[in-house]
């Protein structure tokens, strides 16, 4: 009968140990994704000390060090060669789930070559999707190639489609063909 009781002791320190390291892995992940060694092109997570959402343009260092050391205080300042390249930065601030994501479209403007238009868009996972309940700040940075300006757009949040059926077609076909039948074809029929 002791046997039973010390089995059940030492489960119960295995999965006391289970999760302390499952913790431990968890927050050196978090420690270590905010750490940038090398080159870098875009940075993304969930994890931001900005809390709320705004939209940033980088292109001085001293403007860069403020905005990390909000961001992410206490770790190194990724590089950034200004004279070349600018950062842009979307904090969505806190959020009430995880697995919000930020795509970032970056174009050049096709009449002024001085200026870029970035484009980005908040994805969230589609409603009937097992996200955790958990208090998330999503970001992301990139860098992009200097501009004299440089907007940002935000397009309204959108969800992933996961077996979705496809859209029904609005239109009535019967319309339609009286439509085409009514303009004149190209050969002169």
């Amino acid at each position: 009968m002791a046997q039973p009781v010390l089995r059940g002791v030492c489960y119960y320190k295995d999965m006391k140990n289970t999760a302390f390291a499952a913790i431990a892995a968890l927050l050196l992940s978090v420690v270590a994704s905010a750490q940038v060694i090398g080159p870098w092109s875009k940075l993304e997570g969930q994890h931001s000390q900005i809390s709320e959402r705004r939209m940033v343009v980088v292109s001085d260092a001293a403007t860069w060090a403020k905005v990390w050391s909000k961001h992410s205080a206490g770790t190194p300042v990724p590089s950034v060669n200004f004279s070349k390249e600018s950062v842009v930065a979307v904090f969505l601030g806190q959020t009430q789930s995880a697995g919000v994501k930020i795509e970032i479209v970056v174009q050049n403007d096709m009449i002024d070559s001085n200026r870029l238009n970035v484009f980005y868009k908040e994805v969230r996972a589609a409603s009937k999707s097992f996200a955790a309940q958990v208090i998330c700040r999503p970001f992301a940075m990139v860098k992009v190639r200097k501009a004299a300006v440089v907007s940002i757009e935000a397009n309204a949040p959108v969800s992933i489609p996961e077996k979705m059926p496809a859209p029904k077609n609005p239109r009535d076909d019967a319309k339609v063909r009286a439509l085409l039948e009514a303009i004149p074809s190209f050969d002169g029929r």
